[in-house]
């Protein structure tokens, strides 16, 4: 299995906005662990906080696919 070398700096570069990035991959990394069945089976293996890493920096994951206001929501 290779690694995934991701830094903080690539999510600021992929999003803009590194608050952002970590916010959108916790929460994805909160959607794998309730529904383990949507990942695809190479990433099973993968810790879910990884697996959500992977699927932003290979843009299958999207900001409009964050809620936003759940920010607002939890202040």
């Amino acid at each position: 299995m290779k690694k995934n070398e991701y830094t903080l700096d690539d999510l600021r570069t992929k999003m803009g906005n590194k608050y952002a990035s970590v916010l959108l991959v916790a929460s994805r990394a909160k959607a794998i662990r309730e529904t383990p069945g949507e990942v695809e089976d190479e990433d099973k293996k993968l810790k879910p906080t990884v697996t959500a890493v992977k699927e932003l920096m290979e843009d299958k994951l999207k900001f409009k696919d964050f809620e936003g206001d759940k920010i607002k929501a939890e202040e």
